[in-house]
């Protein structure tokens, strides 16, 4: 072989040689159409904080004395120790201690002794008590009295018997009060009265006696 033909067939080799290598990868281009929508990033909210939980109202065994107190001395009878719903949760005897749980309470008393207020008036006390847990708390419900000694008379002398019988006007007259001729003044609720007086034979109807809270005076009831 000659030179020539030597080096035309070296030039051939070489250049299928370099022609069987993997070409190198091309970046991938993607055509738009200038419609499409730009992404929005969108934060999302701070969470709220979590309410602090209001502490419950402490509660637990408690205790609570209860006394009637007529004119502000006391005045003995029953009370009764009553709950949210109305519910006597403690009666007894007035100035007793009562064991109760922790809470709000309403209180009632009543006098049982006439000589302490002859209409023996059951009431209840104008505000609600708060008893806290592991204390003894100390209540009254308070009577007004007012002290009376009825007059009957025709003309100038007076009627030597007779027998009164009194309501106290209002929602809530009590049960009626007899009254008979004394020489002491007798213990009643305040308050306006009407009923009847009998004596000789004879009942008038009798209205518009009025007895004053804390007052003692007489009562001069005319008859005819």
């Amino acid at each position: 072989m000659s030179m020539r033909a030597a080096f035309l067939m070296s030039a051939l080799l070489a250049a299928s040689g370099c022609g069987g290598g993997d070409a190198a990868d091309e970046p991938t281009t993607v055509d738009t159409t200038g419609g499409e929508t730009e992404a929005v990033v969108v934060a999302e909210p701070e969470p709220e904080p979590e309410p602090i939980p209001e502490p419950e109202p402490a509660s637990g065994p408690a205790q609570i004395t209860v006394s009637n107190s007529v004119g502000g001395a006391e005045g003995g009878g029953t009370v009764e120790v009553v709950d949210a719903q109305g519910e006597v949760v403690a009666s007894g005897d007035s100035g007793q201690t009562f064991n109760v749980e922790s809470g709000t309470y309403s209180i009632r008393g009543t006098i049982t002794d006439a000589s302490v207020l002859i209409d023996t008036p059951t009431r209840e006390a104008e505000d609600y008590v708060t008893v806290p847990p592991g204390e003894t708390t100390v209540a009254s419900v308070n009577f007004a009295v007012s002290r009376i000694l009825i007059r009957v008379r025709r003309g100038t002398r007076s009627v030597p018997r007779w027998r009164l019988t009194l309501h106290r006007d209002g929602r809530d007259p009590g049960e009626p009060i007899e009254l008979e001729p004394s020489s002491e003044h007798v213990p009643i609720t305040p308050g306006r009265y009407s009923g009847s007086l009998r004596f000789g034979g004879r009942e008038i109807e009798v209205n518009g006696l009025i007895f004053q809270g804390g007052a003692r005076m007489t009562v001069p009831v005319d008859v005819n």
